[in-house]
Formats: structure tokens, C-alpha cells, sequence
């Protein structure tokens, strides 16, 4: 075991720790954390720092740490007491560069400063310097408690062994996708939700709410096989108005199979299904998907329906046979999802899924809206199923009263006779009416 200095994205703070524990899952990395550091770990290999940083798009990069001290006396000291810290860096065959980064501290600190005083009492004697090449990418980070304080908690010194995937996230940006809508998942968190579930070359995964496409790009980046279902017609043939501001109607060159062309993996598109996610009968009887990831429509941006029988309508003279559809109960979307997950998901696959929440107890009272006490989030809000274990529960904040959280369950063996997901207390339908509602008592 070796030390590493693991240095997190600031950004989604509640979903690094179930990040890093599924890519570590996923590579069988076996890590001893040391409980009085943050980010300080013990990992068996290089190669396992290089695994976990080849899928995190929450980590920014990691050091093989040399040195943890509170000051840069304590620093100097260390260095000059053990000599090969820097020795085994200052060769003539080997270049190095210095960098600096400070975690926790919200005014912009004089990096340059930093390094120029460490490099005048720390001697480099040999090794040349090469400031876009480096051999040897050597760091200085400080971290701080609060950010305010004027001096770091803790500084640490080591050398660079890599960066994490934080360039997924522009390499997918919106902007320049082929085809979004107005519910098209954020890429930064697309790519999250694929590591939490635990996704695999050559998996096949599934998105019972496929929309634009926005979820199974990153399972497909990362090898896997992907296709979907979507219940809107105009969704799922890129018709109809664009989503895209300033654009009225999108053209012909927009569509799911266009956005995985554009990051070159449309031969892991297994295809898109114009098909009810309610209707579980269309899939075979033996579990087929690794994972499932998925985020159902809750009524804001779009709303949460589902087909009902077939109703003929006169036209001209001949009869046309239309698909009717109804409102869907959030309670039982959510509920018939996990169903279908404990139906078709291969044991120990996982399906990962947004749901929406509220926060505060209340009343509220409109004129046609009466919600009871009592619908604040617990844990008895959240879908549960006996064939379905909770792995990793993490929160995105959206308003003052409500947010949602990305839950992911592992299936732990077939579900027996006629078990099935409930949810214990109401609340995730009470979600839109309470959202829209302004009147708290």
C-alpha cells in the first residue's frame, strides 16, 4: 500500500463519495482510507489509481504523496532531513515542473509566488526544466478548513500520476450537441449516474425514458451496448419544436442516432423503441440488461404519462386507430420502474434513476390544491423493493423546498411469486402540485 493524494471537483460534493466507492467496485480496487484525512488513501497499485482516474469525472487528478505537513517550515525540514524526497526527481535524464493548487480556499492565491519560494531553499541541481513536458509533474497543494483563514491547514508534496474525466464533460457539452430537449441531462452528471451503476464494456444497458438520448451516450462511451424506449413519438423522431433558444423547428439532421455519431460510438446503439416503459411484457422473461439508468419525466418540464387502450376516431371517413394516453402516477412510475429493473436486470446489475422530493414539512392550501402533512423526504418516501438493495442515495439541490436524489439499487437475487416496489409514505406525487403551489401555511 502507497500513499495518494486524491484531489476531488468542487462541484457535486454529495456524489464523490458514491462515485469513487462504485469505481472501485467496478475495478475490484481495494483501498485503505485514512480516517483523520479527507483525501489521503492507501491504494495497493499505480494501477488502481490509473483504473479509478480512467472513469472518475469527480476526481481532478492524484499524487503520489511525498510529504504531509501543517506549515512550510515542517516542509523544508522533512526535505532536508530525507534528502531522496526530492533525489529520487533531480536527474539528468528526467525533466520536472512545478505546479501549485489549493483546495478550500476561495481567494485566488499567488501560485507563482508559492513555487518560486519553495524552488529558492529547495535546490534542483540536475533535473532540467520543462514547464509543457515534464517527466516529473511535481505539486504543491494546500488545503484549507475555512476560506477565510490565511494560512492552510495542511500543504502536501508529491508527484503527479494523472488526471481524472472532467473532460467528458466538455467533450458532451449541450451546446454543441446535435440533439437536445428541454429535459437533456446535464453531461456532468450523465456520466456520474453511468460510474454509479457501474457500467462495463460490452454491458448492454437500457433507458426506459430515453428522450434525446442524454443518458446512454456515456454508457456507450464507455463500451457498453444501449438502446431505449420513449412513449413520445415526437421525442423519439427528433420532430416538432427544438428546445434550442432562437430555433423554432428542428431540422432533419437532429436525432439520437445522430448525437452517437457525432462522438463516433453509434456501433454501440443497439436501437430506440417507440414503446410504453409501463409495459413490461415487451421485454423477455430472463434478465437481459446489466443496467438500467433512467430519468423519469416528474411533470415539470415534461410530463409523466403512459398508454391506456387503443380509442378509434372518425377521420374523412375511415376509421384511425390512435394510442390513447393518461396521466402516470408518480408513485407507480417510480415503483414500476424498480419492478421492471427486479424483471430484467442480470443479478448484481444496478439501475440508477433521479427522484424528485420535498424538503420541508407543510400544508399547503390553494384554491384547488391541498397537500397533506407529512410528505417531507425520509426514507420512507424512497422506493422499496425486497429483490432491490440501495446502494448509494446521493442529493442534487433544486429550490429552496425541493431537490432530487439519484438513487441506485443493486439487484441481490430474483424477485419470488408476485413481489413488488412500494413506497411506504406519500410524497413524490404531491411534487408537482407543491412545486407550482405558492401559498405555505
Amino acid at each position: 500500500m502507497f500513499p495518494v493524494l486524491v484531489v476531488f471537483s468542487q462541484s457535486h460534493l454529495d456524489f464523490r463519495k458514491a462515485e469513487f466507492e462504485a469505481i472501485c467496485s467496478l475495478f475490484c480496487i481495494k483501498v485503505d482510507n485514512l480516517e483523520d484525512h479527507l483525501f489521503v488513501m492507501n491504494f495497493e497499485s499505480h494501477q488502481d489509481v490509473e483504473k479509478l482516474l480512467s472513469r472518475s469525472v469527480l476526481v481532478k487528478f492524484a499524487l503520489d504523496l511525498s510529504l504531509e505537513v501543517s506549515t512550510y517550515n515542517d516542509l523544508y525540514e522533512k526535505i532536508e532531513k530525507f534528502p531522496n524526497i526530492i533525489g529520487k526527481y533531480d536527474k539528468l535524464n528526467e525533466s520536472f515542473a512545478m505546479r501549485f493548487f489549493a483546495i478550500g480556499k476561495k481567494k485566488k492565491l499567488d501560485g507563482m509566488e508559492r513555487i518560486k519560494a519553495f524552488l529558492d531553499i529547495v535546490q534542483f541541481n540536475h533535473a532540467p526544466i520543462s514547464l509543457s513536458t515534464p517527466k516529473n509533474e511535481l505539486y504543491l497543494v494546500e488545503s484549507y478548513l475555512n476560506p477565510t483563514d490565511e494560512q492552510p491547514s495542511k500543504i502536501f508534496f508529491g508527484r503527479m500520476l494523472g488526471e481524472g474525466r472532467s473532460e467528458l464533460k466538455t467533450k458532451y457539452n449541450l451546446r454543441d450537441r446535435c440533439y437536445i430537449g428541454n429535459t437533456t441531462m446535464d453531461p456532468e452528471l450523465s456520466f456520474i449516474q453511468a460510474n454509479l451503476a457501474m457500467i462495463r464494456s460490452g454491458d448492454i444497458v437500457l433507458d426506459p425514458f430515453v428522450g434525446t438520448g442524454g443518458l446512454i451516450l456515456p454508457a456507450a462511451e464507455f463500451g457498453a451496448f444501449v438502446m431505449g424506449t420513449e412513449i413520445n413519438y415526437q421525442t423519439a423522431r427528433a420532430q416538432g419544436k427544438s428546445s434550442r433558444q432562437g430555433v423554432k423547428i428542428r431540422n432533419e439532421s437532429e436525432s439520437i442516432q445522430a448525437n452517437f455519431e457525432q462522438y463516433k460510438t453509434e456501433q454501440k446503439l443497439l436501437g430506440i423503441m417507440i414503446a410504453d416503459s409501463s409495459k413490461h411484457g415487451i421485454w423477455s422473461s430472463n434478465a437481459m440488461f446489466d443496467a438500467i439508468v433512467a430519468d423519469p419525466p416528474y411533470g415539470v418540464r415534461e410530463k409523466a404519462t403512459k398508454t391506456v387502450k387503443n380509442k378509434e376516431i372518425e377521420s374523412a371517413g375511415d376509421y384511425i386507430r390512435y394510442q390513447q394516453k393518461e396521466e402516470y402516477n408518480l408513485e407507480s412510475a417510480f415503483c414500476d420502474l424498480l419492478n421492471l429493473a427486479a424483471h430484467i436486470l442480470v443479478k448484481k446489475g444496478r439501475v440508477s434513476f433521479w427522484y424528485p422530493v420535498i424538503l420541508e414539512r407543510f400544508v399547503i392550501m390553494s384554491a384547488s390544491v391541498l397537500i397533506p402533512t407529512g410528505c417531507r423526504y425520509c426514507s420512507e418516501n424512497l422506493p422499496q423493493h425486497p429483490a432491490m438493495e440501495l446502494v448509494s442515495n446521493c442529493e442534487q439541490s433544486l429550490t429552496r423546498k425541493t431537490s432530487r436524489r439519484l438513487l441506485t439499487y443493486q439487484k441481490v437475487r430474483q424477485p419470488i411469486n408476485s413481489e413488488e416496489c412500494e413506497i411506504q409514505k406519500t410524497g413524490v406525487s404531491h411534487y408537482r402540485s407543491f412545486l407550482f403551489t405558492s401559498k405555505i401555511n
